[in-house]
C-alpha cells in the first residue's frame, strides 16, 4: 500500500516535468522495448492491428497536419504547415485550407518529395469504398462533407476534399457534424504514397466537384496488393522511425531513425538510433529487464508486476514512470447472439463478480474499479465523479440479485422446457427452442487477468448456483481479436459468431468520441466498428450528442458524457474490471522519458535519449 501511495505522489511530479520544447542531441544508442502484447505484423489500424502494432504505426507515421502536445492538446503542426485558414461557409460547412511546407520527404533513399497530393491521397484511400468493401474501417474522415456518398455509396468525388495545387489542399467539415468538441482532429491528414499501396497507374484528380481516385482503383485490381502492403517491411512512411525488419517467430520488430524526418509540431527529432520492439511474457519480463534482454517494459499493470519493478528500482540501475490510465480492463460481451445478447445475463454476470476485490487483487492497490467506459485519468470523469457515483449502478456482489434478473428475463426452464430446479438454466427463444445459459469465453494465453477471472468468476460456486456455466477457450491474442472482430478475411471460421465474452482492455486518446464504436449502421457494423454488436439507438444517439458541442462548451460536453455513461452503465456492453496506474520500468541509461496517459511512449520517446 505504501508503494501505491508513492506512485500516486509521483504522478504530479512527472506531469510537471514534461518536456516543453524541442531539443537536438546526437543520434545514438539502442533501446529494447518489451511489451506483453505480441505484435501481429498488421501495421495499419484500419483493419485490426492491436495495441502493440499501433505503437509501431505511430512510430513510423508522421508529418500530419495536426499533432498533440504533452498535455493532450491538439495543435496544427508548424513543421508541416506553411499556413492554414478556416472559413465558416454560408451552408454551415467549415473549410480548412492548408498550404504545406516544401522540403518534406518520405523515408526512402531517393527522398521522394511529399506534396499536397499525398495528403489528399490518404483521405481518398482510407475512406474509399474499396477499403470498406475489403472489411476494413473506412471512417478516418467520417465528419467531412460528402463522406457517406464517397465511402459508402461509391460516388466518384469526395466533395469535402479538394486538391488546390502542388502544395495546397482543403478539407470541409459537414454542416451536420458541427459543432464538434474535437474539431482539429477532424481535419487531420498525413501523407500517403499512393504508388506504394497501388501502382503508378492510379492517379488523383480534381475537376472542381471534389478530389477523386482514377477509375482503375478497384477492389478486384488491388485487394491482394493492399493486403500485402499493410504487412510489408519496410513501409514507405514519413514518421520518426523506419521499420527495418520484423521476425514473425519471435514477434520482434527493429526500427531505425528516419533521417528524412523533419520533426514533430515543435521540430523535435528522435535521438535514440535503434528501437527493438519485442514480446515479453508476464513470467519472465522482469528477469529480462534485470539481465538486459530488454531495456524497457511498457504499461505494467498488475500489482505483482509493479512490485517486482519497484524492487528492481530499489536495487539501483533502473527507473520508472507512473501515470493514471486513460482506459480500463474489461470483459467485453457480444450482444447479438447467445446468452450475452440479453441484458439481464450481462447484468447478472456483473453481480457475480466482486469487482472491488478483483481490482484490488490484480492491481495490488495501484488501481480501482470504474463503472463506465472511461479511465481514472480522464478529465470529464474526474469533473463528474460525484454525479456519476450517485447515478451509476455499481453492480454490487449479489447472488440474489443475479438470480432475480435471470428469472425476470425468462431463464426459468430446464433443457426440456420444464420448470427450472437445478443445473443449467434455459430460456425459450423466438424459434421455440430452449437456449442454455452457457457462456463461451475467449481469453488470451499467459494472461494474469484471465487466470484471475478463472478463480473469481468461472470457478465461483455462485455461478453454478445461479444456473450458469462459463467455458473458457485459451488462444493467442491475435486469434482472439480475429474472433472479436469476426474477421473472415483472415479465415472464414472467424466470421461465424462463436464467443460471447472476451477479456481484454481498451484505451482512449484525448478525442473521446464513441459514436462509431456503438453505431447501428448495418454497413459500419459489418465493417467491424461496433465490436460489441450492440444495436442500441439510444446509446448511439447519446454518443453522437455528446460531441455536438463547441470546443469552448466544456460543461455541455460534460453533461453529454454523463448522460452517455448512464445509459452505457445500464445496458452494459462491457463489464469494466479496473482502471489502473500504469508503470513503465526502464534501465536508467534512458534519460528524460516522460510518457503519460495521453502522450504515450511513441511521442515521449522523441524527447528521450540514451546515455552511453
Amino acid at each position: 500500500m505504501k508503494r501505491s501511495l508513492l506512485s500516486l505522489a509521483l504522478l504530479s511530479v512527472i506531469l510537471l516535468s514534461l518536456t516543453g520544447c524541442g531539443k537536438k542531441r546526437k543520434v545514438q544508442g539502442e533501446l529494447i522495448l518489451g511489451d506483453t502484447t505480441e505484435l501481429s505484423g498488421d501495421w495499419v489500424p484500419y483493419f485490426q492491428n492491436n495495441a502493440a502494432d499501433y505503437n509501431i504505426y505511430k512510430l513510423i507515421m508522421g508529418h500530419g497536419t495536426v499533432d498533440m502536445t504533452s498535455g493532450g492538446e491538439y495543435v496544427f503542426d508548424k513543421t508541416v504547415l506553411q499556413k492554414h485558414e478556416a472559413v465558416l461557409n454560408e451552408d454551415g460547412t467549415k473549410t480548412y485550407t492548408f498550404t504545406i511546407n516544401k522540403g518534406l520527404t518520405y523515408n526512402d533513399e531517393a527522398k521522394t518529395k511529399i506534396t499536397a497530393k499525398d495528403y489528399v491521397a490518404e483521405v481518398l484511400f482510407w475512406n474509399s469504398k474499396v477499403i470498406g468493401d475489403m472489411g476494413a474501417e473506412n471512417d478516418a474522415h467520417y465528419y467531412l462533407e460528402g463522406w457517406k456518398d464517397y465511402a459508402q455509396e461509391g460516388v466518384k468525388e469526395f466533395s469535402g476534399v479538394r486538391l488546390l495545387g502542388d502544395y495546397e489542399f482543403s478539407l470541409t467539415i459537414a454542416a451536420e457534424s458541427l459543432p464538434y468538441y474535437y474539431e482539429l482532429p477532424m481535419v487531420s491528414s498525413s501523407p500517403l504514397n499512393l504508388r506504394f499501396w497501388t501502382d503508378e497507374s492510379v492517379t488523383i484528380k480534381d475537376d472542381g466537384a471534389g478530389a477523386y481516385l482514377s477509375e482503375n482503383f478497384t477492389k478486384e485490381a488491388f485487394e491482394d496488393k493492399i493486403n500485402k502492403t499493410r504487412k510489408a517491411v519496410p513501409q514507405m512512411t514519413s514518421g520518426p522511425y523506419n521499420i527495418e525488419s520484423y521476425d514473425e517467430a519471435s514477434k520482434t520488430a527493429i526500427l531505425k531513425v528516419n533521417k528524412n524526418y523533419k520533426g514533430n509540431y515543435e521540430g523535435q527529432k528522435p535521438s535514440i538510433e535503434t528501437l527493438i520492439y519485442k514480446r515479453v511474457t508476464n513470467e519472465t519480463s522482469f528477469d529480462e529487464l534485470k539481465t538486459g534482454s530488454v531495456d524497457m517494459l511498457l504499461q505494467m499493470a498488475s500489482g505483482d508486476e509493479i512490485n517486482a519493478g519497484l524492487d528492481l528500482v530499489d536495487l539501483g540501475g533502473f527507473n520508472f514512470n507512473a501515470y493514471e490510465r486513460a482506459g480500463y480492463g474489461k470483459l467485453q460481451f457480444a450482444c447479438d447472439f447467445g446468452p450475452t445478447q440479453f441484458i439481464e445475463v450481462r447484468q447478472a454476470m456483473a453481480h457475480l463478480l466482486d469487482r472491488n476485490e478483483f481490482a484490488r487483487a490484480f492491481t495490488g492497490g495501484h488501481g480501482s474499479v470504474v463503472n463506465g467506459p472511461y479511465g481514472v485519468s480522464m478529465w470529464m470523469y474526474k469533473d463528474s465523479r460525484d454525479e456519476l457515483d450517485a447515478k451509476l449502478d455499481v453492480y454490487s456482489y449479489s447472488l440474489e440479485e443475479a438470480t432475480k434478473l435471470l428469472v425476470d428475463g425468462g431463464w426459468i426452464y430446464d433443457e426440456n422446457g420444464g420448470d427450472y430446479t437445478s443445473g443449467i438454466r434455459h430460456k425459450k427463444v423466438d424459434d421455440g427452442t430452449f437456449m442454455p445459459l452457457i457462456i463461451e469465453w475467449a481469453s488470451s494465453e499467459a494472461n494474469p487477468v484471465s487466470e484471475l477471472l478463472v478463480v473469481k468468476l468461472q470457478e465461483n460456486p455462485d455461478v453454478t448456483k445461479v444456473g450458469m456455466k462459463i467455458n473458457q477457450t485459451i488462444m493467442s491474442f491475435t486469434e482472439m481479436l480475429n474472433y472479436l472482430y469476426r474477421d473472415g478475411s483472415e479465415d472464414p471460421k472467424y466470421g461465424v459468431p462463436l464467443y460471447g465474452m472476451f477479456n481484454l482492455a481498451t484505451g482512449f486518446t484525448p478525442r473521446y468520441d464513441l459514436a462509431n464504436t456503438y453505431t447501428t449502421d448495418p454497413k459500419m457494423v459489418e465493417q467491424g466498428y461496433n465490436t460489441n454488436f450492440i444495436l442500441d439507438e439510444q446509446l448511439e444517439k447519446l454518443a453522437k450528442d455528446m460531441v455536438k458541442a463547441d470546443a469552448s462548451e466544456k460543461d455541455l460536453y460534460k453533461k453529454g458524457f454523463v448522460d452517455f455513461v448512464i445509459r452505457w452503465n445500464e445496458i452494459l456492453p462491457d463489464l469494466p474490471l479496473y482502471s489502473n496506474i500504469y508503470h513503465d520500468f526502464f534501465a536508467d541509461k534512458l534519460k528524460e522519458y516522460n510518457g503519460n496517459a495521453l502522450w504515450d511512449m511513441t511521442q515521449a520517446i522523441l524527447y528521450a535519449y540514451i546515455e552511453e
